[in-house]
């Protein structure tokens, strides 16, 4: 190459420089440009989704019409809208679900409640009730579940015989101006006689239907009233199937050689005392 063609060609590879140097700061440019665009498509798409909601919150389309109840069988529908405080015309967005279901929850038969709404008009309550377990007397008799919450003594319409056929359960060390229904029975003993109970139903549901009173005996063992006769079984709570096994084994040798037995006493270890009405223990 000549020197005069190296003299031109110089100045052509400073201008390529000069060029590929502003590039940089149009390509921030762009990229400041396309950020603000978006930020503001975001904005103003947080804009209009408050807007939306306000409108869904205000406009009449969405008025309560109806509550739909499912799940329960002695709380009744009416009682249901009671609690939960509504009335027609309330906007179904508006409405505090988690307040509603507390109200809900407050009345004595509901455990659970469960609240979504079906627009346009309808709110759906999903209903899951207590249900009762045996009777408590306590200078009066109530109805509790397994959690020992105090559940109205009065049968409901709807109940049926065997729903009512249950154990009562007495002997408790609480007052009775201490109950309230819907609340515990403020006596932890009960809550373990129950468990202890609903393992007897599980393991041997024709021995419990001939029980018809239960006692705590301290915190180990329970007294059985007998159905019938009124024989009286004093068991220890551990060993549920064992122990039931074995009593009913023994009942029938008691029966054949003691012909009116007052009571079966289990708790002592590798013995059972049996006493009759006539001539005391045997």
């Amino acid at each position: 190459m000549s020197r005069r063609s190296r003299r031109t060609a110089a100045p052509s590879r400073l201008v390529g420089r000069s060029r590929h140097v502003r590039r940089p700061f149009l390509g921030v440019l762009g990229k400041l440009l396309r950020l603000g665009l978006t930020v503001a498509l975001i904005g103003g798409a947080g804009w209009g989704v408050v807007q939306m909601r306000l409108w869904i919150g205000s406009s009449g389309c969405f008025g309560l019409r109806a509550l739909e109840v499912y799940g329960h069988e002695i709380v009744r529908g009416r009682e249901v809208l009671a609690a939960s405080r509504l009335k027609a015309g309330d906007n179904i967005y508006a409405i505090d679900l988690d307040r509603v279901r507390r109200s809900i929850e407050a009345l004595p038969w509901v455990r659970t409640a469960y609240l979504r709404r079906r627009p346009p008009d309808r709110l759906v309550v999903r209903i899951t009730e207590r249900r009762r377990v045996a009777w408590v007397d306590l200078g009066q008799i109530y109805g509790v579940d397994a959690e020992g919450v105090v559940l109205p003594g009065r049968p409901d319409d709807g109940e049926s015989l065997a729903k009512l056929d249950l154990p009562v359960v007495s002997g408790l060390d609480c007052a009775r101006d201490s109950l309230a229904i819907g609340a515990s029975v403020p006596d932890s003993t009960l809550v373990s006689l129950l468990e202890w109970w609903t393992w007897l139903n599980d393991v041997d549901p024709d021995f419990s239907r001939n029980v018809s009173e239960i006692q705590p005996m301290g915190h180990d063992a329970v007294r059985l009233l007998l159905v019938g006769d009124g024989l009286e079984v004093r068991l220890p709570r551990e060993r549920v199937e064992a122990r039931i096994q074995t009593l009913k084994e023994l009942m029938r040798r008691v029966y054949r050689e003691c012909p009116e037995p007052a009571y079966i006493d289990m708790r002592f270890a590798g013995q059972a005392v049996v006493g009759s009405k006539e001539r005391g223990r045997s």
